[in-house]
């Protein structure tokens, strides 16, 4: 039998072969072998978009039926350092204080090699956003652990990431209609294995099984691996993080370290796969409150002036702004009768900056709008409605407070009585982010061990990867390194092609 699978396999290695042969010819008869790009998550959409600016042929495949990954949902927003819409707001910022921020929210983890390429491609990232495919990404917020307002968004109805993730995907959808030679698509492909040639070391094939679970070869030289975390696989989560295993999470139930275990069969190191990011903030759905996925409460709600109370005393406990890991600490200690869940309270003038995505937020049921005084009443809240007024004038009229919070905008006013309008929402911390992952050079070519690559053509960006974030993400650099490393990859292969 295993002589038989063997021969089965090789059998349509060469139907396989001779169908890609007959697809992928330049315009002068010479045979190009396509790149393939595994995930359609961020990462990969931006490689397979440079891939076509330097007309190199690819293939995406995606092991959903659906563009995107876990990238859509990102809602914070891109962060860039040093970009055109700084400057036309007077935010002084620079790719060397990026590079800092970075370094301090890592705390001692991670590879400040890779931090400075994303730190110093992250205004020409923005740029070719905006360029390349008409985003405005023309306003700012200031999130934990940055020190100036550096994370982009529009104010369109979509999220950063749906916004980022339609307009890369429609261009890669119309390409591959107009010139089915360039690009194609192939959704429901589940990669189950990347074979490398032995004697010249380089990838040879990529194996996949389609939407009728049969199985498919790619031949190709060149792979980028950008699948994505690992952070919905309880087995995975209990292997490498067990302290986290169990707890509620953002992700989609697709992110489960697929690629990352090809990989490693491969040769390819893996760091940091306990470097689990807890973000602080994921809706309770009162409908629903047991229910182990729930939506990202997007940390730009802090950023443009949220804050967080403690339902056991109906005060603020922490500077939301700190790092993630910080604030969530934070909420896990100064919310422990409550069982980890605080309050988040914003104002009118940050739901009028963030309509859209609040709008959808209330939609949903996660956020109500309501006066104080039904803010102490709807929670039981152990002080006046009077009391909170006040704190909200303090923490509104003070440059900095007790908790050292200094970037206040959209604040709740000096005129703040019981009857005054807020949003409300439960919150509590999610697992959301892996920071662990393969290990890249700054090409993101695939590293053993020995920080050699595993093989010619073998590349990774995006989630999967380990070095850009340490031990703490910073908001808003997630949808950065995809695009940046993605590029990166495409832009490598491309001079090598």
């Amino acid at each position: 039998m295993p002589r038989l699978r063997k021969i089965l396999f090789y059998l349509v290695v060469l139907v396989s072969f001779f169908l890609v042969r007959r697809s992928f010819v330049n315009d002068s008869g010479k045979e190009q072998f396509p790149v393939v790009v595994i995930g359609s998550g961020l990462a990969g959409l931006s490689a397979v978009n440079q891939l076509l600016n330097d007309d190199v042929p690819a293939v995406l495949l995606d092991k959903a039926s659906s563009f995107g990954g876990n990238s859509v949902k990102a809602a914070s927003g891109i962060s860039g350092a040093g970009t055109s819409v700084q400057k036309k707001h007077h935010v002084e910022d620079s790719p060397e204080l990026f590079l800092q921020d970075t370094l301090s929210s890592a705390k001692g983890r991670g590879v400040e090699k890779l931090m400075k390429v994303m730190a110093d491609e992250s205004a020409g990232a923005i740029a070719w956003l905006q360029e390349r495919f008409g985003l405005k990404l023309d306003l700012l917020s200031q999130l934990g652990g940055q020190s100036v307002p550096r994370t982009h968004r529009s104010d369109g109805p979509l999220p950063p990431g749906a916004e980022l993730v339609k307009a890369l995907t429609r261009r890669i959808k119309n390409v591959s209609r107009d010139y089915p030679d360039k690009v194609k698509i192939q959704l429901d492909a589940k990669v189950t294995d990347i074979k490398i040639n032995k004697e010249t070391n380089r990838v040879e094939y990529v194996v996949y099984r389609d939407a009728s679970n049969q199985e498919q070869v790619l031949r190709t030289g060149n792979v980028l691996v950008a699948t994505g975390g690992f952070s919905y696989s309880q087995d995975m989560l209990k292997k490498y993080a067990p302290q986290v295993a169990g707890l509620p999470t953002t992700n989609c139930l697709l992110t489960t370290g697929d690629g990352l275990n090809i990989l490693q069969s491969l040769g390819a190191h893996l760091v940091d796969m306990d470097q689990i990011q807890i973000h602080p903030t994921g809706f309770v759905d009162p409908k629903d409150r047991k229910n182990n996925w729930k939506f990202l409460a997007a940390e730009a709600l802090r950023g443009l002036g949220g804050i967080l109370v403690n339902p056991s005393t109906g005060k603020r406990f922490v500077n939301e702004l700190e790092t993630r890991d910080t604030v969530t600490e934070s909420i896990r200690k100064a919310c422990k009768k409550s069982e980890g869940v605080s309050l988040l309270v914003i104002s009118e003038n940050t739901f009028q900056d963030y309509k859209s995505s609040v709008e959808f937020y209330i939609s949903k049921g996660l956020v109500q709008k309501m006066p104080i005084s039904s803010l102490v009443s709807e929670y039981n809240l152990p002080i006046s409605a009077t009391e909170i007024a006040s704190d909200l004038i303090e923490y509104s009229t003070e440059k900095k407070d007790k908790f050292d919070r200094v970037h206040k905008i959209n604040t709740f006013g000096d005129a703040v009585t019981a009857d005054t309008e807020v949003y409300v929402a439960e919150i509590t911390p999610v697992v959301h982010f892996t920071m662990g992952g393969v290990k890249i050079d700054e090409f993101s070519q695939v590293l053993n061990e020995s920080d050699s690559p595993v093989a010619d053509g073998l590349y990774a960006a995006g989630e999967i990867t380990y070095g850009v974030h340490g031990s703490n993400r910073l908001g808003g650099s997630s949808l950065l390194e995809c695009v940046v490393f993605g590029r990166i990859a495409a832009q490598h292969i491309s001079r090598n092609f």
